[in-house]
């Protein structure tokens, strides 16, 4: 009975931690930015969400908790769009699990 419980568990817990990703948008780049202090990418769309449920609609944020080597790759797909002002997809948490207080981004592009 306990093996079925701790699997049980350990399958809610998987189906879980893949809900935050549940909403997507295409926008245009209105800005991108980056700082010395950390290494979240902070950017904003054209069409910015005016509003959400639990976190502040001013940016989209890719945390510093995602691999470096994939946030390079999200970083370089979000110049390019900017660079080329061409609309880009944004995978986000359209109900919470903010990231540093704003909308926690999964996937560019």
């Amino acid at each position: 009975m306990r093996k079925l419980a701790a699997c049980f568990l350990m399958l809610a817990a998987s189906l879980t931690s893949n809900a935050n990703y549940n909403a997507n948008m295409s926008g245009v780049v209105a800005w991108v930015a980056t700082y010395a202090d950390g290494d979240s990418i902070y950017f904003a769309l054209t069409n910015q969400p005016s509003s959400h449920p639990g976190c502040s609609p001013s940016y989209f944020v890719i945390t510093a908790a995602v691999p470096a080597d994939r946030r390079k790759a999200m970083l370089t797909n979000l110049l390019i769009a900017r660079t080329t002002r061409e609309a880009i997809n944004i995978g986000y948490d359209n109900t919470g699990d903010c990231a540093e207080g704003y909308i926690r981004v999964h996937r560019v592009g």
